[in-house]
């Protein structure tokens, strides 16, 4: 999953870092600063963690998910 927020105030800094809060606590582990990933174990997982994504991000921000399978 990448994202990009803006951060040029402090109420964006506020919401980018309780999205990125919010992502540690649902299990995604940082990989570089805007680059987080998780395993998902099946299709149906992957839309709930989806799913959750775009219900916390910020409005003005930009989120793109990138599904990898072991096939």
């Amino acid at each position: 999953m990448f994202f990009d927020l803006p951060v040029k105030t402090s109420g964006e800094r506020k919401k980018a870092t309780a999205f990125r809060n919010f992502l540690l606590k649902d299990g995604f582990m940082m990989m570089q600063f805007s680059v987080y990933t998780r395993v998902c174990n099946g299709y149906d997982a992957v839309e709930k963690h989806k799913r959750r994504l775009y219900e916390n991000v910020p409005d003005n921000g930009s989120v793109r998910v990138l599904v990898i399978t072991e096939k």
